[in-house]
This record gives structure tokens, C-alpha cells and sequence, in this order.
């Protein structure tokens, strides 16, 4: 068994420990999505659309990722609290399964997507947001195992090396960008690459690590056994930060329409720009909750309900004054913050954004420390709640006051007392847990342990009802393997032998030579006990069939990226029939 984290005995010091990096991280990449998006500009206009065309669905993929992150960083801290370490390792695999999962959906759906739009308009501008897409959308397991790794290093405590990669990797992304943009003359499909090879290289280092042991949690098979358990847990924290991104980017459509309406062209400008000052100004305190996650976990495991209400009371403290002194800053410096974004002769505007600003910048802790509190208990449906209710009533205060006063200022005053509103909810609403966790967990386990004998052996009758189900069960799951199997392999057939009829032999005997290189890949793990090599035959692979993208056309890749998943299910489904026909004969 690896080394037992400690964020118990410590927990200030380990909300320290783990926050600092994190803010540096969240400074430097709200930073690095200005400077981005300042050389995409460059290019041309159609560019520049196609770009802000696929920002939401970049950050979709991003988000997956990091929720899914997030609901594995809360289970494990949790396990780990409570002692039960074998099933905190146990939560890493079923993060990485889920994760394998939404790799293929957004696929998938992409696929879908790039037939209607290309049906709808096939314009410069919506062929290059395919230009921009198809890469980022092929390579999106390394981003969404980035995101993944990250958040399950900062459970067991380690922050600064993922904070490390990921300036590291933003900081290769903008040298990067102006090389194959200009240099390279790719135009937007160089902005893609840049941001795949970027990230490639802290993906294969997470790996790497995690493969060779040097992680205090380990990523080994021997611990894996599916709990149902474990995905619900894992999705009622990720499932609610996902949806939050929904809804806040509902919210920021209806607003614009608003500010169109009031102010014309010049309101959506000044509420964009705000928001990513807001961005900016907030990293402080999205590193406090990202850290007070982690650390809450582990308390609320080990039933430390006593040090976990100080810790809140603590981070709450730590992230008002830091706003505070933020916020001073901000207001002496407006004007130049605004001036970056070469916006000018609105000094009385931006004074009033500033003002209200900084009232709603003081309401903000106690809704993200409380929010990020709530993950690390398991508890994020509330959350979801309190946003949901938190946007009805934001837009419905702004549409209120936009029929009385029919100005710009609707928007400020409405988002101004929302938050107030709803930091006091958020607010009051933990005081009620913290005074409620001790008669609710008196004689009951904060998380599902899997360690205790209770747990693994059933009583005599069950074990009779068991053995007999159990056939049944067995007789079933093979006959859905079964037909899985001849299902998968018709698709596999189709695939391969599709480029033949379109006399496009050159793609099918790439497709063929990247396939064996899987297909060998995936003996090497399963045989010889090679993860690295394994590894890198796959990106290999990759790669190969990533060149395929210019020459025969973006199908072909996602295609042929597909059948190898598909051919690794086909492996998987012939050992498990051929172990249960060793069963049988024994």
C-alpha cells in the first residue's frame, strides 16, 4: 500500500499547502486566455469567428474533464479520510473509466454535429471551426486526463506539480501559437495544434508518473473493482459543476440581450471585459475553494465536523480580506485595467462597473468557499439548487428593473443584490449542516467503506440466493458479451473496408498499418506487462492516423480513431468469455 495522506491532524497548513499553487495557476491562465485570443486576432476576421464560435465547446471539453475531476478528488479524499485508502485507489480507475467514456461521446457527438452545420453553412467561417475543432476534439482525452490527473494529485495533496505543468503548458502554448500560426502559416488550424502539443507534454508526464509508481496513490488494475457506489458519488459532484457552466452561460446570453437592447454594441463589450477582469480578480479565491475541497474531504471522512466548521469559518476570513485588498487595488488601477482592452472615453461607466463590482466581489466568497465545501462533502446537487435558483432570480430581478428603469444599470443593480442575497443562503445554509452533522452522523458513516467485514461477507441465506443468481447472471452477461462482440466487429469490418469502396486505398492501408501498431500495443499491456510501451504505440498510432487530417479528410481520423477503441473492447470481451469458460470447466 502506498503512503497515507495526512490533511487531518493539519488542515490549515495543508489548505496552504495546496491553495497557493493553485492561485498562481488560476492568475496565470485567466492571463494566458487574453493573450490567446489577442494572436488568434491577428489573422483575419473569419478566424477570429471561428475561434469564439468554438470557445464554448472547448470549455466544454475542458469542463468534463475537471468535473469529472472534482467528483474524483471528493470520493477520494473522503475514502482516504475515513481510512479506507484500497478504495480511494479503487475511485482513480473509475475516474479514468468515466472519463474514457465522455472521450467517446464527445467524439461521437462531433461527428454528428460536423454533418449539420456543414449542411447548414458552408462558409469560410464555419469550415474554419472545423479547421479549429477536429484536432482539439480528437485529442480531447489529453485534456480531459490533464484535467483529471491534476484534481486527483491536489487529493492526496499535491498541488505544485500540476499548478508547474500547467503554467509550463500555457506558457509553450502562447511561443507556440505565433510559430504555427505566421511562421508555419497553419492560420487557425496552428492555433489547434499549438494547444494539443502543448498539453501533450504534461499528459505524458502525468502518466508517466502514475505508471512508475511515484504518486502516494497508485494506478494499478489489482485495486479496481467495479462500485456502483463510487461513479454515483463521482457524479453527483461532477454532474452539478458540469451543469453550473450550462447555466451561468444561459445566464450570460440573456444578459447580453439585455445590454444590446440598453446600451447598444458598447454593453455586451464593457460586460465581456468585465468578466474577464472578474476572472482575474477572483483566482484567489477559486484557489481557497479548489484547496478547502480537498481538505474538507478528508475531514468530513474522518467525522472532524468541529475542525471542519473552522475551516470555514478560516477560509471564509482568509478570502474576504484577500478580496478586500484586491478590490482596493482594482479601483485605483481601473482605468488601465479597462485600457487593455482599448476601451475608451467610458471613465463614467467603467467608475460604476468598478463600484458595484467590488460590492459583488465581496458577496463572492461566501458563495464559491460555500459551493466548493459542498463538493467536498458529496453535496453538490445543493449547489446545482442554489445556482439554478440563483440565475431564475437574477434574471428575473434584471428583467424587472430593466421595465422600470429601461437603462444598463439594470444589469449591475440586479447582479449586485442577487449576490448579496444568495451569499447570505449559501451562508446560512452551511451554519445549518455543520449544526445538524453531528446527530445526522452519530451511528452512520460519512462515505460507503468497502475495508470492513461487514461490508464483504453476507449471511448464510444471501449466500444461497447469491450462488444460484449468480449462474443466472453469468448465462446473461455472456450472451450481452456475446453480441456485443459480433456488434463491435461488424462496425470494425465497416470501417476498415469502407475507404475500399471509394477506391481510396491509400487510407485503408494507413488505417490497416495504425490499427496493427494498436492492436500490438494492447498485447504488450496485457501480455508482457509493458504499460510504457503500450502507451506510446497508441499515441503512435494516433499520430499516424492524425496525418490523415489534411490529406483524406477529418472523418477518416475520428473513424479510424473509433474502431481502435473498439478493437480494444474486442480483446477485453474475448478474455472475459475465454476466463468464464475456464470457470465452467473447473
Amino acid at each position: 500500500m502506498s503512503e497515507k495522506v495526512d490533511m487531518v491532524s493539519l488542515p490549515k497548513k495543508s489548505f496552504w499547502n495546496l491553495s497557493v499553487p493553485i492561485i498562481a495557476f488560476c492568475i496565470f491562465d485567466a492571463i494566458y486566455g487574453i493573450v490567446d485570443m489577442a494572436w488568434i486576432s491577428q489573422i483575419n476576421v473569419h478566424a477570429f469567428f471561428a475561434v469564439g464560435v468554438s470557445v464554448p465547446f472547448v470549455s466544454l471539453i475542458f469542463s468534463f474533464g475537471d468535473s469529472i475531476g472534482q467528483g474524483t478528488n471528493s470520493i477520494m479524499s473522503r475514502f482516504m479520510g475515513a481510512d479506507d485508502y484500497e478504495s480511494a485507489y479503487n475511485a482513480l480507475i473509475h475516474g479514468l473509466i468515466l472519463s474514457n467514456i465522455i472521450w467517446v461521446f464527445i467524439v461521437i457527438c462531433t461527428l454528428f454535429a460536423q454533418g449539420i452545420l456543414y449542411s447548414v453553412d458552408q462558409s469560410d467561417s464555419y469550415l474554419l471551426v472545423w479547421d479549429y475543432l477536429i484536432p482539439i476534439v480528437t485529442f480531447a482525452y489529453i485534456f480531459i486526463f490533464v484535467n483529471l490527473f491534476s484534481e486527483t494529485l491536489q487529493a492526496e495533496g499535491n498541488s505544485r506539480l500540476p499548478t508547474i505543468l500547467m503554467i509550463s503548458s500555457n506558457v509553450l502554448n502562447i511561443i507556440l501559437d505565433p510559430i504555427f500560426i505566421f511562421t508555419f502559416k497553419l492560420g487557425v488550424k496552428g492555433a489547434s495544434y499549438a494547444t494539443v502539443l502543448s498539453s501533450f507534454i504534461p499528459f505524458i508526464i502525468f502518466i508517466c508518473l502514475y505508471l512508475s509508481g511515484r504518486t502516494k496513490i497508485p494506478l494499478s488494475k489489482k485495486y479496481f473493482k467495479l462500485r456502483p457506489y463510487i461513479l454515483v458519488e463521482i457524479f453527483k459532484v461532477a454532474l452539478p459543476n458540469f451543469l453550473d457552466n450550462g447555466l451561468w452561460a444561459f445566464s450570460s446570453s440573456f444578459v447580453n440581450s439585455i445590454l444590446i437592447m440598453t446600451t447598444g454594441e458598447i454593453g455586451p463589450i464593457l460586460y465581456s471585459t468585465s468578466n474577464k477582469l472578474k476572472t482575474l480578480l477572483m483566482s484567489p479565491i477559486r484557489g481557497y475553494g479548489r484547496a478547502l475541497m480537498s481538505v474538507t474531504g478528508h475531514l468530513f471522512g474522518a467525522h472532524k465536523f468541529d475542525a471542519l466548521n473552522q475551516m470555514y469559518k478560516y477560509a471564509l476570513k482568509v478570502s474576504l480580506i484577500t478580496t478586500v485588498i484586491v478590490m482596493i487595488v482594482f479601483l485605483i488601477f481601473r482605468d488601465y485595467a479597462f485600457g487593455f482592452f482599448s476601451i475608451t472615453g467610458m471613465g463614467t461607466k467603467i467608475y460604476w462597473i468598478a463600484v458595484f463590482g467590488t460590492i459583488i466581489m465581496i458577496s463572492v466568497p461566501f458563495s464559491v468557499i460555500s459551493s466548493k465545501m459542498l463538493d467536498g462533502f458529496g453535496k453538490s446537487l445543493y449547489s446545482l439548487l442554489f445556482t439554478a435558483l440563483k440565475i431564475g432570480v437574477e434574471i428575473g430581478l434584471i428583467q424587472v428593473l430593466y421595465n422600470l428603469l429601461s437603462n444598463g444599470s439594470c444589469v449591475l443593480i440586479g447582479i449586485t443584490i442577487t449576490e448579496i442575497i444568495f451569499a447570505l443562503v449559501y451562508y446560512l445554509f452551511l451554519r445549518y449542516l455543520f449544526n445538524n452533522f453531528d446527530r445526522k452522523y452519530e451511528n452512520k458513516e460519512v462515505v460507503k467503506t468497502f475495508n470492513s467485514e461487514h461490508n464483504e461477507i453476507k449471511d448464510i441465506k444471501e449466500d444461497t440466493k447469491t450462488e444460484k443468481s449468480s449462474e443466472e447472471n453469468s448465462l446473461l452477461s455472456k450472451i450481452i458479451l456475446i453480441v456485443a462482440l459480433i456488434s463491435m466487429i461488424i462496425v470494425v469490418t465497416e470501417i476498415i473496408l469502407s475507404p475500399i469502396s471509394f477506391n481510396d486505398y491509400s487510407t485503408f492501408f494507413g488505417g490497416i498499418i495504425c490499427l496493427s501498431i494498436s492492436t500490438v500495443s494492447i498485447y504488450l499491456i496485457k501480455r508482457l506487462n509493458q504499460p510504457k510501451i503500450s502507451l506510446l504505440g497508441f499515441i503512435t498510432s494516433s499520430v499516424i492516423i492524425f496525418t490523415f487530417l489534411s490529406s483524406y479528410g477529418n472523418v477518416s481520423i475520428l473513424f479510424f480513431i473509433i474502431t481502435q477503441i473498439f478493437i480494444i473492447y474486442i480483446i477485453i470481451i474475448l478474455r472475459r468469455l475465454k476466463k468464464g469458460n475456464n470457470k465452467v470447466k473447473k
